[in-house]
């Protein structure tokens, strides 16, 4: 599958509006295609929405995003959306061989890490095989939402892009650092990261993955 993880940064105070537009506007969109997951950022840069759309193929995307945009009602994109952004973003991604497709809601948890790993050119193959080998062994701990590759469409390659779940911030240590202490994680992959990034998102109340 395709996935469009696109990424919002809001004007100061526009959240709980922005949300509400989105939720408002919901029931349009999802008539052509259905929504993965949305949620905000609780750390990292804050003001910043992150909705995540999953389609069959990148032509199932331009024709689902066509159709939503020429929907009769004019409510998509969201009325009124436009005038609290500052930056927007997208990312079209891939599974990786190990993760679990998103064919409908799933409650995982309250919080969600996204940690984003650039690797050194050429290593991407490498780390997925380390990764598809252990991932059995962390999943013990915390489910793993996603895990995704960039699709090859444009925009950063190099990636490994992952989303974990935990019920909050403290099952999300205590999760790590069992991870780490039973052996069974991290795999031997840290030679190939050039840079590592993390933010903790909260999933909104019209979400499918909470």
């Amino acid at each position: 599958m395709l996935y469009d993880m696109r990424t919002y940064t809001l004007k100061n105070g526009s959240l709980g509006t922005v949300e509400k537009l989105f939720e408002d506007a919901m029931p349009v969109r999802e008539k052509y295609s259905r929504l993965g997951g949305f949620f905000h950022a609780e750390s990292g840069v804050l003001n910043q929405i992150v909705h995540i759309w999953p389609y069959e193929n990148f032509e199932h995307l331009q024709k689902t995003r066509a159709l939503a945009a020429g929907d009769s009602s004019g409510q998509w994109p969201p009325v009124g959306l436009s005038e609290h952004i500052v930056t927007m973003e997208s990312q079209l991604l891939q599974s990786t061989p190990f993760m679990d497709d998103w064919t409908g809601p799933r409650e995982l948890g309250s919080i969600y890490e996204l940690r984003t790993y650039s690797l050194l050119a050429g290593s991407t193959p490498a780390v997925l095989k380390e990764w598809g080998a252990m991932i059995g062994g962390r999943v013990e701990f915390s489910p793993l939402a996603a895990c995704w590759t960039p699709a090859g469409t444009g925009g950063p390659i190099n990636r490994l892009i992952h989303l974990w779940a935990y019920p909050d911030y403290a099952a999300r240590a205590e999760a790590r650092a069992a991870a780490t202490a039973s052996g069974k994680w991290p795999p031997p992959t840290g030679q190939y990261y050039t840079q590592q990034e993390s933010k903790i998102l909260a999933p909104a109340s019209f979400s499918p993955m909470h």
